[in-house]
């Protein structure tokens, strides 16, 4: 049973007593009423930051270039690192997407013509990438070297590690 309180006695603060009716905020980005997102169009849409963002970089570049305290030139360098970063990030996910569309693309052609559709691993997309790189960077000769140079690297660096690893294993 419930227990008995006398009326006359104020509700606590916190327990609700009479609903009020409350306003639900809700976020676009995440509503299903918003549609899916469109990438091409996103990109189309916001195709100005772009220039911003050129405009912005050779103002850093140029304060790069007057100033005189080091600390000060060390962050600048930083932030325009970190723009060139994400420049590139931005611009080899765009090849990643645009060799996917052209996969795509291709598998359908076969499907119409009545082949089986065939779905790419991760491995071969990483391959398609890969080849798709060395191919932008074949216009570049410096680039291709320093990208094998730094390949080479990488690759001995993780030998090194195998046969570390199967030294330690052999000892133990």
């Amino acid at each position: 049973r419930p227990m008995e309180i006398g009326s006359k006695k104020p509700v606590g603060r916190f327990r609700q007593v009479v609903e009020v009716p409350t306003v639900k905020r809700r976020d676009p980005r995440f509503d299903s009423l918003s549609g899916k997102l469109d990438t091409d169009l996103f990109e189309k849409s916001y195709s100005f930051l772009k220039d911003y963002q050129a405009d912005e970089m050779k103002k850093l570049k140029e304060s790069i270039k007057k100033a005189r305290d080091p600390e000060t030139k060390e962050k600048l360098q930083r932030q325009l690192s970190r723009m060139l970063d994400r420049q590139a990030t931005e611009a080899s996910e765009k090849r990643r997407q645009e060799i996917k569309r052209e996969h795509k693309r291709k598998e359908k052609e076969l499907i119409a013509k009545g082949k089986n559709p065939f779905f790419l691993k991760k491995s071969d997309q990483k391959k398609l990438e890969l080849i798709d790189k060395f191919q932008h960077l074949k216009d570049n000769p410096k680039a291709l070297a320093r990208a094998m140079e730094k390949r080479r690297k990488r690759n001995s660096a993780k030998e090194k590690t195998k046969v570390l690893g199967a030294k330690r294993r052999r000892f133990n």
